[in-house]
């Protein structure tokens, strides 16, 4: 990377910890710290909660998805719309009306502090364990980008969104937020820019849609009901009904956003913002992605994306790697010509030389990655280096450090509302409530700082000690699932089960979680038409796969937590 670029980066973040920090002296009190006094505006709170998806995970992860897959994705994004419509009508009114600092303080009323504390403390794991994640993982490939030791990256992520996160609380956060939700779209847009005019003249975008459909890249829609697929059209918009409406609706690091908007009106109109322009962003991500493979057909590209492949060890190894990139040689260029002579007759036999030569191009990458896993005796999969190759190799000087920056922003946008809500969750659910309301404005701001400085070391020293994610975005969503069906269980068991208890409310979440843990470790052999529970993870038979895929965990939780809740309350009812 050029000094520009390093230039513009360090600008950039320079910047960042200027325009966070500098909102601290507005936060003299915990409701200013905590929710910036309800003062924000709808369009900050909803770019805010964008952002808070929209991380890195989405920049890097996504679009590598689509490289390597299709775009089938956008389906888990699909029950977006419906999601928020849910939460707007029933859940922000009610929450409005508490004017409350959590989630989770509405739940001890109806069912007391076990459950309220239980709640708020699968949010504490769940999202603790997430953020480590949410850091390490753009930081594996920022390390490559920038040519630093991992350890260096996860440091400098972390200490900065600690750092003006914990000086300046909830409105530094917002605040910081929409500049990098601008940076990223910046980012993406003038990527799929640049590859739009990078495109041969012979075959333009229309080519380019022609070849990627003659691949099935473009397929976005899967109607197909299979409980074993992760992603098709019931998946996306029953399952992860589920998953968005807890998300957005019973996750603090969401409800925050729109617990600083001042009305009704403004938190609804913040969290629609989400529902009309997320769905079609995540399409426009995954396009980049397709756009990115067919970009790739013209343009010279390495058989692992992986810039530190392991070194052959042995001669037999030698020889097969010998033999592998020649095969991937021979066969991109073979896949360039047909790809030519595809567009421009756009028939049934150029269309399937082009797929056949495709076909073998990828037989040679996979025999690569293979490769490289036998020899460095781990999972090898180079999903998540895809996009950032492309950055470094084709962008021009100066829009690199730009780009590099929104990856940045993209990691900090999702890791500073984090490391708020937990904070947030942390003092009013746990501090002020268990120690009482005893002390002074002045003392919780300054305990509510400490905790800020403590959840953002912890996430940090994670990071270190964890290891090299397969596919980033999805595991995020797979460590949400083991919770957020069964939280959003418990309110509904709050708002429609009138004679729901307490004791209902927690052993039905108790049950959801044993039963999302026991549905994730089923899994079913196809040939001998048997099912099996698989606790060790490390132990997974040949010929079983995954009877249930992750995103259907979600209703499952939701299920037993109402039903058992229900059936609960009715044997033991309260004594009231």
């Amino acid at each position: 990377m050029s000094w520009i670029d390093w230039l513009v980066l360090i600008a950039f973040l320079g910047y960042t910890i200027w325009d966070g920090t500098r909102r601290g002296k507005d936060a003299s009190t915990i409701e200013g710290y905590l929710l910036a006094n309800r003062s924000m505006p709808w369009w900050a709170a909803g770019l805010s909660v964008m952002a808070t998806q929209a991380s890195a995970i989405t920049f890097i992860g996504t679009t590598g998805i689509a490289y390597v897959e299709d775009m089938r994705f956008v389906q888990t994004y699909l029950a977006i719309p419906f999601a928020m419509i849910f939460i707007c009508m029933f859940l922000v009114p009610f929450f409005s009306k508490m004017q409350n600092f959590t989630a989770y303080e509405v739940l001890e009323e109806r069912f007391g502090l076990k459950t309220r504390l239980t709640t708020s403390g699968l949010f504490l794991i769940s999202r603790g364990l997430a953020l480590g994640v949410v850091i390490a993982a753009p930081s594996y490939v920022l390390s490559l980008l920038l040519g630093l030791p991992l350890n260096v990256t996860i440091l400098i992520i972390g200490i900065i969104a600690t750092l003006y996160t914990t000086v300046g609380g909830i409105a530094g956060v917002i605040n910081t937020d929409v500049k990098q939700m601008i940076v990223m779209m910046f980012g993406l847009v003038f990527c799929f820019g640049l590859i739009w005019h990078h495109l041969p003249e012979e075959v333009g975008f229309d080519g380019a849609l022609y070849l990627a459909g003659s691949l099935d890249k473009l397929t976005a829609l899967d109607l197909n009901f299979d409980l074993t697929e992760k992603y098709n059209v019931w998946s996306g918009v029953i399952a992860s009904f589920f998953l968005m409406a807890s998300y957005f609706g019973t996750d603090q690091t969401q409800v925050q956003r729109y617990l600083t908007t001042d009305s009704v009106k403004n938190a609804r109109k913040s969290l629609l913002l989400t529902a009309y322009a997320k769905v079609p962003m995540q399409f426009f991500i995954l396009l980049l992605g397709v756009m990115l493979y067919v970009f790739f057909i013209f343009n010279s590209a390495p058989a692992s994306f992986r810039s530190t492949e392991p070194v052959a060890q042995t001669e037999q190894q030698q020889l097969a790697e010998q033999k592998i990139l020649k095969d991937y040689q021979v066969a991109h260029l073979a896949r360039k010509e047909a790809a030519f002579e595809a567009v421009e007759n756009r028939n049934e036999s150029t269309k399937q030389l082009f797929v056949e030569t495709d076909a073998q191009l990828n037989e040679a990458r996979n025999a690569e990655l293979s490769l490289q896993a036998e020899i460095s005796q781990a999972d090898v999969n180079d999903t998540n280096y895809i996009f950032p190759y492309f950055i470094l190799n084709f962008v021009p000087i100066g829009i690199v450090g730009l780009i590099i920056a929104g990856i940045f922003a993209a990691a900090l946008s999702s890791i500073d509302s984090e490391l708020n809500a937990l904070t947030t969750v942390s003092i009013v659910d746990w501090y002020q409530r268990l120690k009482g309301d005893l002390h002074t404005e002045a003392h919780y701001v300054k305990s509510s700082r400490g905790v800020t400085f403590f959840w953002g070391a912890l996430a940090t020293v994670s990071a270190l000690l964890m290891g090299e994610t397969r596919s980033i975005i999805e595991l995020v969503n797979q460590i949400g699932s083991y919770f957020y069906g069964s939280i959003l269980g418990v309110f509904i068991l709050l708002l429609w089960v009138k004679r729901a208890t307490g004791t209902g409310a927690l052993i039905g979440l108790i049950s959801g979680m044993f039963s999302v843990f026991l549905f994730d470790r089923l899994f079913y052999n196809a040939a001998a038409g048997e099912y099996a529970f698989i606790l060790p993870w490390s132990l997974m038979p040949e010929g079983y796969d995954k009877a249930i895929e992750f995103l259907w965990l979600n209703p499952v939780g939701t299920f037993v937590v109402v039903s058992v809740g229900v059936l609960v309350s009715l044997v033991l009812p309260s004594k009231k």
